[in-house]
């Protein structure tokens, strides 16, 4: 009776509101309900709680989807709401989904981690969470194929630049062509390549394109700027193709295309000088020949031992991981493997350490790889030359900035 008694006004002592205070979940996923176009912005948001102020910026994993891109827009917005008589601090962070696949796409659970203090003081705590997984409807407009890569935007924006102008010219001509896109409501990412192809006298030089985003007052824009310089190589008549961009306008549920006209270059040929024929040398050039190859050959004996250890030396740092790994990402994408070059790239940042940068250039050509690493139709959908002139890029500016790594082999002469 009297264990009773005491239970008793143990639970006449407890909070009126109920034995237990409902669980607050501290990350939350939200999505409109709609139906969606492929390559549309489908944007969501993801809210952060927490029992005080936040400190820092949270950090997303945000998970890998074949043939869809997830990117952070805009920046956070920080409010409060009241539950259960105790105030909790919200962070609202803004994203964006652009699927090539359609059906219902799914967006698996992943981590967050954030940091907050108890109230507005106090020391700071981390914390980890789990951002619920959430699903999107995605439709195909009707009489476009599953294979098609698809901008869709109310607005689409095309020009061109050329310098010089096309026009007659010589063997050898040099002509630099710059294409801009500009779209609304789409990342720059998701905005088509130029085609490669060119006539057999025509060389392609593909450089590398400038991809940007920019968000004002809820607009948002991608750019995307691709350079292309073709040379002339041999005499003729030569006529580049149309280059065709098309969209679909979500507003008006309609196709929309705007087209580059095509380009014919009249290519005069020049003339070679005459030179002595092959074979023919003159006995005084045949006894230089043999005096220079003396000399270089005592050289060598004489100095065979430093030889052999520059040898040795240049033989280690040619094929150094990192040089090996970096010669294997570049063959990669000669090949356009993305699964060779994603390898070849795991091991080179790897050898460059934890604390490596690198170009906003090159990660967002590597987004690109990792974006379509896991898509369908692999080996075909993804180029490699993008990463190629990016990496290539940062490494010139690796080797022009900055104090030089010390190398990790011994010194070829040390005292």
């Amino acid at each position: 009776m009297r264990v009773f008694i005491c239970l008793m006004l143990l639970l006449m002592s407890l909070p009126s509101r109920g034995l237990v205070a409902a669980e607050v979940e501290p990350a939350q996923i939200q999505i409109k309900e709609q139906t969606w176009w492929v390559g549309q912005q489908v944007p969501f948001t993801v809210q952060l709680r927490a029992p005080g102020s936040f400190s820092g910026a949270a950090v997303f994993s945000l998970p890998e989807i074949p043939r869809v891109v997830i990117i952070k827009t805009g920046s956070p917005v920080v409010s409060s709401e009241e539950i259960e008589g105790k105030t909790w601090f919200v962070q609202t962070h803004e994203f964006a989904l652009f699927s090539q696949q359609s059906g219902t796409v799914t967006i698996p659970e992943f981590t967050v981690r954030f940091s907050h203090k108890d109230g507005f003081t106090g020391p700071v705590h981390d914390q980890s969470a789990q951002v619920p997984a959430a699903q999107v409807k995605i439709e195909r407009p009707p009489g476009s194929s599953a294979q098609d890569f698809l901008v869709t935007t109310d607005s689409f924006q095309l020009k061109e630049r050329w310098d010089p102008q096309p026009g007659a010219t010589e063997q050898g001509a040099v002509f630099h062509r710059t294409i801009t896109q500009e779209a609304d409501q789409v990342t720059g990412m998701a905005l088509a390549p130029p085609p490669e192809a060119v006539p057999a006298g025509v060389r392609l030089y593909l450089g590398q394109p400038t991809v940007s985003d920019k968000t004002e007052r809820g607009a948002f824009i991608g750019t995307r700027v691709d350079t292309l310089t073709y040379q002339l190589q041999e005499a003729g008549t030569w006529t580049l193709p149309a280059i065709r961009y098309q969209w679909w306008d979500p507003e008006k549920k309609a196709f929309g295309s705007q087209t580059l006209p095509a380009v014919t270059f009249e290519v005069k040929g020049t003339a070679v000088p005459v030179t002595d024929a092959p074979g023919e040398a003159s006995p005084k050039s045949i006894y230089i020949g043999l005096a220079v190859l003396s000399i270089c050959i005592a050289v060598i004996f004489w100095q065979r031992r430093r030889m052999r250890n520059g040898l040795r030396w240049i033989g280690q740092y040619w094929n150094s991981p990192e040089r090996v790994a970096a010669r294997k990402l570049l063959a990669g994408c000669r090949t356009n493997d993305p699964r060779e070059t994603q390898r070849a790239w795991q091991i080179w940042m790897n050898c460059r350490g934890t604390d490596a940068s690198i170009s906003p250039e090159l990660r967002a050509a590597v987004q690109e790889l990792q974006s379509t690493l896991y898509g369908v139709n692999q080996s075909s959908d993804w180029q490699g030359a993008r990463l190629a002139a990016a990496f290539r890029a940062d490494q010139r500016l690796d080797k022009n900035s900055g104090p030089k790594k010390q190398s990790a082999l011994p010194a070829l002469n040390p005292r």
